[in-house]
């Protein structure tokens, strides 16, 4: 069986120089995870660096066309594009079927049957992509009969989720601990995508043309990682398709599809709430200042997934190592998740007048709101790796399920008299249920919730 060139082994996170002191004594054990001296640590750091740096240019460049979009649309026009992309989004939760931590596993345990895994696994992607469109096309239709500009947009953000079946790649990149590749082909889509979203804007044009520019970026995407693959030596044209492999990863991964699926709505429903119940310009108020606080929300993808494929071997050679290192990510993700809500938070209200204008005043109170839910959302984050690790994807899926049923539930008693402030409100207790609580609500689950309350601690207890 053919499969890509050989490289790299995954990147195992540095074990702390301070457990080694004399006498026993433990520092901040979770800072070895940046300063360690290994070439494990150094490895480490390249990747998360790699992830850093992608993010805040696109941070610096998102955010000036962001704010740029959100003044060009205003809160009516911004609040209809949010509503047909959470719609979208909603189908294509299903489509995207949640086979990406299954298949980073499989592809680290058996690096020999890369072809088969990404064959089969595109081919399946392909087909989400579509149960996707016909889905979206369905709620398009049924939320805003005769509404042609609604289905035309949805049909634009839809289209995407075919070229998204190539993100297998990146999933291919990341089992090997090769992150510059495929964060390279991204920003060069992004890059590509950001100028033509500045010449729609300039040149004025229709909310449409503005969604398709928008939309470019995954079609963009999906050729630059195809051009990636090829420079490794490895082709698209010796995937495989296999019956009997879609099946087991089917099997393995169809608890995360429905945890896919219950992420998406905790995520998505929002807007689609908001939107029915209380208008475009209410939607359009939540939109602008979730495009500040969703800035943040990478910080937790990027740590952890360069964290990931280590945990994942420690995981099978010793436990206690595992939960130590497990629960100086915890520590190291919640700290950052504090110390950037605090003062964010504080100055929410100069920021969204300075960037969005007067107009935008009342996204104040949902910017806050949103920034203090990332605690609870980067320890979720964090804490799926121990799930797929000990084979629990259906817990996963069932504490997802049981957050996005409180999210729906707190949205519609919150939404009527709140508004956009209560449909952030519900979105922050909601995770804080299903990322924290719901730990402490089953024994094997517990230790899990004591790593996540010690983290509270700066410095691991001795």
């Amino acid at each position: 069986m053919t499969s890509g060139p050989t490289g790299p082994g995954p990147v195992i996170p540095p074990s702390s120089a301070a457990a080694s002191q004399p006498g026993g004594r433990r520092g901040p054990e979770w800072l070895a995870l940046l300063v360690g001296a290994s070439p494990e640590a150094l490895a480490f750091r390249v990747n998360v660096g790699w992830q850093l740096g992608d993010r805040v240019f696109r941070l610096v460049v998102g955010l000036v066309i962001n704010v740029w979009i959100v003044r060009y649309l205003g809160a009516g026009g911004l609040g209809l594009l949010g509503f047909t992309q959470s719609l979208v989004g909603l189908a294509a939760g299903a489509g995207e079927l949640g086979l990406e931590s299954i298949v980073v596993r499989d592809l680290v345990r058996r690096p020999g049957e890369a072809s088969a895994i990404l064959g089969t696994t595109a081919g399946l992607r392909l087909a989400g992509s579509g149960l996707a469109l016909l889905l979206s096309l369905a709620a398009a239709t049924v939320a805003r009969p005769g509404d042609a500009s609604v289905r035309a947009l949805t049909l634009l953000f839809a289209s995407v989720t075919f070229f998204q079946a190539m993100d297998v790649i990146a999933w291919w990149f990341q089992s090997r601990a090769s992150f510059p590749p495929f964060i390279a082909a991204r920003s060069a889509a992004f890059v590509a995508a950001s100028a033509i979203k500045v010449a729609c804007l300039l040149a004025h044009a229709p909310l449409v043309l503005l969604a398709a520019a928008i939309a470019l970026e995954g079609w963009l995407a999906a050729l630059g990682l195809l051009l990636a693959y090829r420079m490794q030596g490895a082709s698209p044209g010796r995937w495989r398709f296999r019956g009997d492999l879609a099946r087991q990863l089917l099997g393995d991964a169809w608890p995360l599809v429905l945890n896919s699926v219950a992420v998406v709505f905790a995520m998505r429903t929002d807007q689609v709430m908001l939107t029915l119940m209380r208008g475009e310009g209410e939607n359009g108020l939540y939109a602008a200042a979730q495009r500040l606080s969703e800035i943040l929300y990478f910080i937790p993808v990027a740590l952890s997934a360069a964290a990931n494929p280590g945990l994942l071997q420690l995981h099978a050679e010793d436990r206690a190592r595992y939960m130590r290192r497990l629960g100086r990510l915890f520590r190291l993700l919640l700290w950052t998740a504090v110390g950037l809500a605090l003062p964010l938070s504080l100055f929410a209200g100069t920021v969204t007048r300075l960037l969005f204008g007067e107009a935008f005043h009342a996204s104040a109170p949902v910017l806050a709101l949103h920034l203090w839910a990332a605690p609870a959302l980067f320890l979720g984050v964090a804490q799926s790796n121990w799930f797929i690790a000990e084979g629990r994807q259906r817990e996963l899926m069932a504490r997802s399920l049981i957050g996005a049923v409180v999210n729906i539930a707190l949205n519609a008693v919150l939404i009527p008299p709140l508004g956009a402030r209560g449909s952030a409100l519900a979105t922050l207790l909601a995770y804080l249920v299903a990322h924290v609580l719901m730990n402490a609500a089953a024994p094997h689950t517990r230790p899990l919730f004591r790593l996540q309350c010690r983290a509270l601690l700066p410095a691991e207890p001795r």
